[in-house]
């Protein structure tokens, strides 16, 4: 699916800096999350913590249960900046939907303020009488609800982001900020002989209480760790939303997956306006992708 997601990251949103490993592509934007969440390709969308060489496997067990929590211990401070992007991110989306929720009429409501207003330009070419109170208290309303339920704009950064200082050096942060967190980790090859996922997950998870005072919370936390150790690479990332991309609203019944369903639609090369024919479609999903894309 590399090439399916590089095409369309590169399309849809114009990124830059794209490349690519077994399973998983980096690239660089600045767009906003509703349009990260476009994204039909992708499972699942991460802050990039750090993108590594794989472990080296040499010496004792003990020795590479060190080099596992170098992982955190090495540059603390990319950890602290990277989870304060994602809480400024997470605490401006809670409070983007709350918003919504308090102002689900706030388009409607513009649309009267401007109808409301056009007539009072009307009326002050015919009466030749401006109220200056009155349209200043108009203008101030106007500020307070236009675009209530804005998208929020994603700091220019690395998608699997890579972390961009500049954006955060002026923030004080501290290191006991408090988080609940639990580590998900996925390991293969020669690691995975050595240690099985639960046990990685847990000396990094020591190494994150020690270094800043996490709590750790298996069933609830605030924050997840993505972890990916092989031999080839050693990921680690925050998920950018809580929900996988290919989860789609307008799937009710899970059937074909739907990126593969989108890959295959957007091989057929659809124009719009286009009739779409499966004659073996069971559930439906890829006549789903292509009505959705392809209206």
């Amino acid at each position: 699916m590399e090439p399916f997601l590089i095409e369309e990251v590169q399309a849809r949103l114009g990124a830059t800096q794209v490349e690519y490993i077994s399973g998983k592509v980096f690239f660089n934007t600045n767009l906003e999350l509703s349009m990260l969440k476009k994204l039909k390709s992708a499972e699942r969308l991460f802050l990039l913590l750090k993108k590594c060489p794989p472990l080296s496997f040499r010496g004792n067990k003990g020795r590479i249960i060190q080099d596992i929590q170098k992982l955190v211990n090495e540059n603390p401070r990319c950890w602290l900046d990277t989870t304060a992007v994602w809480r400024s991110l997470y605490d401006q989306s809670a409070k983007q939907l709350n918003l919504c929720q308090e102002y689900p009429d706030s388009k409607k409501q513009k649309l009267e303020e401007e109808k409301h207003i056009e007539n009072e330009k009307q009326k002050m070419q015919i009466i030749l009488e401006t109220d200056t109170i009155k349209n200043q208290i108009e203008d101030q309303q106007k500020c307070d609800t236009h675009d209530v339920c804005k998208d929020i704009l994603l700091p220019q950064g690395r998608l699997f982001l890579e972390n961009t200082p500049e954006l955060i050096q002026d923030k004080t942060i501290v290191c006991n900020s408090y988080f609940s967190f639990r580590v998900s980790c996925r390991c293969s090859g020669i690691l995975a002989k050595l240690f099985t996922a639960q046990e990685l997950g847990k000396i990094i998870g020591i190494a994150l209480m020690k270094n800043f005072g996490w709590k750790a919370d298996l069933r609830n936390p605030d924050l997840e760790i993505f972890v990916h150790l092989n031999d080839v690479y050693s990921v680690i990332g925050i998920p950018l939303f809580r929900l996988p991309l290919a989860s789609r609203a307008y799937i009710k019944t899970a059937g074909l997956r739907s990126t593969i369903a989108w890959a295959m639609t957007s091989l057929a090369e659809i124009k719009a306006g286009a009739f779409v024919l499966d004659p073996m479609c069971g559930l439906g999903t890829i006549l789903l992708e292509a009505a959705i894309e392809w209206p």
